[in-house]
C-alpha cells in the first residue's frame, strides 16, 4: 500500500498573497487556489465588502450548490450523488424559520450587506451562509477527524492541531474555485477572527481562530447523532463565530459550552496556546471531556463520542464505514504517540498527506480519504487544516487541488 498522495512535497507554500481587488476598505487576495478576504468595518460594511469582492465566486457557488444537492427531492442526482431529502423551497422555509431567526442582529446585517453587493436576495444569501446545513439536511453526509498535542506530547511544548474535514468529492472540487479564508476586523471590537470556509458562508464556519489564539473546529459525532435534526435553534456553525468573537481561552469555553446545545451531534475541539479539549455536543446536552492521551496533553476524535455520559460503548462502532471508524482515530493516536518529541506542525502536515486506504486496503495509513473505496459518494476528505495557536498560524490544504498553504494571521488581524 502506498501512503503517497498527489503531491509528495508536503512543505507549506510560504508565498506572499497577491492583492487582486479592494472595495470600501476590504481587500481580496489570492494565494495559490485560495481566496483571502480581509474585511474591516461594521458588520454591514464587512458584508458589503464580502459580497462585492467575491461576487463572481458567490454566483458560481450558488449555482453549483443547487445543481449538486438540490436538483430534485427524490431519486438520484447526476453522477450518483445523493438526492435531496428536501426540495430547495422546503429547505429555504426550514432555514429561514429557524436558523436565520437565531442569528445575531449583527450577523444578519453582514449577510444583508453581502446580498446587496453580490446581487442576491437576502433569502438566497442566507441559504448560502447556511450551505453546510443545506447539504447535511438535504444529503445527510458529513465526517471528520482531528487531534491536538502539546506540552510533553509535542516537540517544543507548543500546542498543535490537525484535522481532516470530509464531505464529498464534489464538495472538495468546488473548493478549488470557492475556497476562501475570511478575516474579520470589526470596528470597535478587540478580537479579530479568521476562518477557512467556502465562498458564500459569510458568518458560518467549522474551523476558526481568533487574534487571541483561541481555535475551534467541529466534527460529526455519529454515535450520538439524532435521527431527526432540529432547526428551531441556532446553527452551530454560526454559534462558532459568536464564540470566537467574544472568548479568548479554553478556560472560558469550559464555563460556556457545557450550557449550550447543538442543532447536530458534534465533537468540538477547542484549543488555545496552552491546552485543548473536546466538547461533545448534541441537541439535548453537551459534555466537556478531559484529554485522554499523553498524560493529559494529547486528544483525538473520529466521529465517535467517548464520554460515558452518553451511555454508549465507543467500541461498538469500530468497523462501521471507514469514514466513521475507529481506524482513523487509531491511526492519528498511533502517529502522535510514536515519538512525541517529533510532533510539530510540519510532522502533522506530513502525516496528513498519507491516505488511510489504497485499493480497498485500510492498512496503517493516515486518516485522509482521497478515493472512495467502499462505493459511497460522500466519503472523501474535502480539506485539511493544521494550526499553531501560539503563533496565530494556520495551514490549509485542499487535497488534489493545492499544496499546504501557510497563513500567518498576525499580519491580517487588526484587533488583538
Amino acid at each position: 500500500m502506498s501512503d503517497s498522495t498527489f503531491d509528495p512535497a508536503w512543505d507549506a507554500v510560504d508565498a506572499t498573497a497577491i492583492e487582486v481587488a479592494d472595495f470600501e476598505g476590504g481587500k481580496h487576495y489570492k494565494q495559490n487556489t485560495v481566496h483571502l478576504v480581509v474585511l474591516d468595518g461594521t458588520y454591514y460594511e464587512m458584508g458589503r465588502q464580502y459580497g462585492h469582492l467575491l461576487k463572481e465566486q458567490i454566483h458560481w457557488q450558488l449555482g453549483e450548490l443547487r445543481k449538486e444537492f438540490l436538483e430534485q427531492p427524490v431519486g438520484v442526482n447526476p453522477k450518483g450523488h445523493p438526492a435531496p431529502l428536501m426540495s430547495y423551497e422546503e429547505l429555504q422555509g426550514v432555514i429561514l424559520s429557524g436558523f436565520e431567526k437565531a442569528k445575531p442582529y449583527g450577523h444578519k446585517q453582514m449577510v444583508r450587506g453581502a446580498a446587496e453587493t453580490a446581487g442576491l436576495s437576502y433569502e438566497e444569501m442566507t441559504m448560502m451562509d447556511h450551505m453546510l446545513q443545506v447539504v447535511i439536511y438535504s444529503a445527510g453526509v458529513s465526517m471528520c477527524t482531528s487531534a491536538a498535542c502539546w506540552g510533553g506530547s509535542s516537540k517544543d511544548g507548543r500546542l498543535y492541531t490537525g484535522r481532516n474535514h470530509d464531505f464529498g468529492t464534489a464538495w472538495r472540487d468546488r473548493l478549488a474555485t470557492a475556497g476562501v479564508l475570511v478575516v474579520m476586523n470589526r470596528t470597535g471590537a478587540e478580537i479579530s477572527v479568521a476562518y477557512p470556509t467556502r465562498v458564500g458562508q459569510v458568518t458560518s464556519a467549522i474551523d476558526l481562530m481568533n487574534s487571541k489564539g483561541l481555535y475551534v473546529e467541529f466534527n460529526n459525532s455519529d454515535t450520538v447523532r439524532p435521527s431527526a435534526l432540529p432547526t428551531m435553534m441556532p446553527a452551530m456553525d454560526n454559534v462558532a463565530l459568536q464564540l470566537l468573537e467574544d472568548y479568548t481561552s479554553v478556560d472560558e469555553l469550559d464555563v460556556i459550552v457545557p450550557h449550550l446545545t447543538s442543532n447536530d451531534a458534534l465533537l468540538m475541539l477547542a484549543a488555545d496556546p496552552t491546552r485543548a479539549r473536546y466538547f461533545e455536543l448534541a441537541p439535548h446536552k453537551s459534555v466537556a471531556t478531559d484529554p485522554e492521551l499523553g498524560g493529559g496533553q494529547m486528544t483525538a476524535r473520529a466521529n465517535i463520542a467517548l464520554s460515558p455520559e452518553w451511555g454508549r460503548n465507543p467500541d461498538d462502532y469500530p468497523e462501521r464505514a471507514v469514514a466513521f471508524s475507529g481506524h482513523r482515530r487509531g491511526h492519528f493516536v498511533d502517529f502522535l504517540s510514536k515519538d512525541p518529541s517529533k510532533n510539530d506542525d510540519a510532522a502533522i502536515r506530513k502525516y496528513l498527506d498519507r491516505e488511510i486506504s489504497r485499493d480497498g486496503d485500510v492498512g496503517d495509513g493516515s486518516a485522509a480519504i482521497l478515493e472512495s473505496f467502499i462505493g459511497l459518494p460522500g466519503e472523501y476528505t474535502a480539506y485539511q487544516t493544521v494550526t499553531v495557536p501560539a503563533e496565530r498560524k494556520l495551514f490549509w490544504r485542499i487535497p488534489t487541488h493545492s499544496p499546504w498553504l501557510e497563513f500567518d494571521l498576525k499580519q491580517y488581524f487588526a484587533n488583538s
